[in-house]
């Protein structure tokens, strides 16, 4: 995906209590994936990173989903 950086949001987005949850948010998949790790193992198992959702900054809805990268 080839863009300036601002262009698009990336939100990490995992599973708590059967609820969808935003887990890391970032202008980078990195970063968002990263965030998102981190917070999955702070939460000790409770939250379950799934993916990453891919949003043009100013747009409500996401335009792609990102597989997560394995550790």
């Amino acid at each position: 995906m080839n863009h300036t950086l601002g262009d698009y949001l990336y939100l990490a987005m995992g599973e708590c209590n059967g609820h969808k949850v935003v887990m890391g948010i970032g202008y980078t998949y990195d970063y968002a994936d990263k965030k998102a790790k981190q917070f999955e193992k702070a939460s000790s198992g409770t939250v379950k990173y799934l993916d990453v959702s891919v949003v043009k900054t100013g747009d409500k809805a996401k335009c792609r989903t990102m597989e997560r990268i394995a550790d």
